[in-house]
């Protein structure tokens, strides 16, 4: 698959890039930092083009430990010029975690029928950890931002993407009948495993994803920023959520999430 290659690529080019400078520390410079913020998960729960299924609804909470590598040392060699790359673009290595309640929203879900019983009886809930990195572009120079000597320097906006691997470990729940979720007949039918077998499935497992983001920092202090950042994030895998109907024609998309969060970020050097 095309787009597997290329998360695959870039994801050992931001490794490479990220290993090779840390042996060449004198001219680098870095921070760390913490994001927490909430999570929208777009997934198999809930209707395609439903407000509540893809914003609304199924939110959940994030949390997560970041590190940055620049490729100058914009605190104590303000004045002498690199190059647009290193004045520009920087490596961010993240570790996070997420988690969301998932529930059945839209008009299926509304139905005084079996079916809308069913989906409304059908919850689940997703655990997230993310470990990998991203590389950030940013419109303002970062050895201006960075060195402080421009007051009215306050604000420096970026654009980002990346890749990473996630570990992920689902549940699935139902209050229909027999509360069994595994049982024939509880879950709606295109995710009876009795019906569609390996429709439906509460196993933990790893894959990739693609990360594409919008984001600003705004200067605290001296050797401080606060983050604001929008990061849309796309899996590998259809399960994240522990459902995948594969035979269903509206099965079109994996699962996906989009993370507005908030940070601090602190320079080491």
């Amino acid at each position: 698959m095309f787009l597997n290659k290329i998360i695959k690529i870039t994801a050992t080019i931001l490794f490479l890039i990220l290993s090779l400078n840390l042996n060449a520390q004198s001219e680098k410079s870095h921070e760390i930092g913490f994001i927490v913020g909430s999570a929208s998960f777009t997934t198999d729960y809930g209707q395609r083009n439903n407000f509540k299924a893809n914003v609304g609804g199924n939110v959940g909470m994030g949390i997560g430990v970041i590190y940055y590598l620049n490729f100058t040392d914009y605190r104590y060699r303000w004045n002498q010029r690199t190059s647009y790359f290193a004045e520009h673009f920087r490596v961010r290595a993240e570790a996070s975690y997420m988690s969301a309640e998932l529930k059945h929203y839209g008009e299926y879900a509304e139905k005084q029928s079996v079916g809308g019983e069913q989906l409304r009886a059908h919850t689940g809930k997703t655990y997230l950890l993310n470990l990998g990195a991203q590389m950030e572009f940013h419109l303002v120079d970062i050895v201006d931002f960075g060195s402080r000597r421009i007051p009215d320097l306050k604000w420096s906006p970026y654009v980002s993407a990346g890749a990473f691997v996630d570990y992920y470990d689902p549940s699935i729940k139902s209050t229909y009948e027999t509360g069994n979720w595994e049982d024939p007949g509880v879950l709606f039918p295109k995710w009876d495993n009795n019906l569609n077998p390996g429709a439906s499935k509460d196993e933990a497992g790893i894959t990739m994803s693609a990360t594409f983001g919008v984001g600003t920092r705004y200067k605290l202090g001296e050797y401080s920023d606060l983050l604001i950042e929008s990061r849309w994030q796309y899996f590998l895998s259809n399960y994240v959520d522990g459902l995948n109907a594969k035979n269903d024609p509206a099965n079109k998309f994996n699962d996906w999430l989009l993370w507005v969060h908030v940070g601090y970020v602190y320079y080491l050097n």
